[in-house]
């Protein structure tokens, strides 16, 4: 009888103290938004709580000693009596910003889910695989990316180019480095820019190896274009072949950037394409000032 066998014992299911009070947090709306508001505003006192939230002393006390266990506390009070977020609750604030940008269950298919196969090609030109692992074992590419920053450098001294972010120009460049210079100043500015951008606006503080490692293979379809106009150029003799190429060229550039700041960063796609329109932005201003520079 199954009555008479002996009960099976099971693996110890004994919660952590973090992984206790990140469920509890997690699981009550009333600290869900006391989380929001302390990892937004970095600093936020009793009154601005209070008034921000509508709640009675009692209440607004009884979450807030919910969030401050001594074992795993999401928040904390600092000398002037501020509650500031903790890198506990930092985990817990950045959760809920990226639950935000998921798409229900019940929403219609979107144009992805209709052709799967097309999502996992556009999926495989961002090198989202190669992301996704990247994230978590930065160290395993270091030579790979040293290898492919060498390979596109040495193609962008086969013609007289100018790499400033992602945008290969034909420009001479104001200062007179070889185009190789250009390519590492390019790689370190854009990781740099993405790096603080995603640190001070998204509060995501992990990853940056990473981010530095993935940034080298942005500039593959640059490389490929410049490939193309030293054995093909009678293609790119034709205005409107040379801009499509081009425009394709920086598209995916800047998808591939979007896919390694969504995975190395650990934050949602929107969020990673402002970040890239952003840089994006900043290089174009960078661009003109340089054009108006030059005599």
């Amino acid at each position: 009888m199954d009555s008479d066998r002996p009960a099976t014992p099971i693996a110890d299911i004994s919660e952590a103290p973090a992984e206790a009070a990140l469920f509890k947090a997690l699981g009550n709306p009333i600290r869900r938004s006391i989380l929001r508001l302390a990892d937004q505003r970095g600093h936020i006192s009793y009154t601005e709580l209070r008034d921000t939230l509508g709640l009675e002393p009692g209440t607004l006390y009884f979450h807030l000693e919910q969030l401050m266990t001594p074992k795993a506390p999401l928040i904390l009070q600092d000398q002037d009596r501020r509650y500031k977020i903790t890198p506990l609750g930092r985990v817990a604030a950045t959760f809920l910003s990226n639950a935000q940008d998921l798409t229900p269950s019940t929403a219609p298919p979107t144009q992805d889910s209709k052709h799967p196969r097309l999502h996992q090609i556009v999926h495989f030109l961002g090198l989202a695989p190669l992301f996704r692992y990247l994230s978590t074992r930065p160290d395993y590419f270091v030579v790979e990316a040293i290898l492919t920053l060498a390979l596109i450098a040495y193609v962008t001294s086969l013609l007289p180019l100018t790499i400033i972010g992602v945008l290969p120009l034909d420009l001479q460049p104001p200062i007179p480095l070889p185009p190789p210079a250009y390519l590492i100043l390019s790689w370190l500015c854009l990781a740099g820019a993405t790096e603080l951008i995603t640190r001070f606006r998204y509060k995501s503080t992990s990853g940056f190896p990473a981010l530095l490692t993935a940034t080298t293979f942005i500039w593959l379809p640059t490389s490929l274009y410049l490939l193309l106009r030293i054995f093909t150029p009678h293609i790119l003799l034709f205005p409107i072949l040379t801009f499509t190429t081009l425009f394709a060229t920086i598209t995916w550039s800047l998808w591939i950037h979007i896919q390694a700041i969504t995975y190395t960063k650990r934050i949602a796609p929107r969020k990673a394409a402002l970040a890239t329109i952003i840089i994006t932005n900043i290089t174009l201003l960078t661009v003109v000032l340089i054009i108006l520079i030059l005599p």
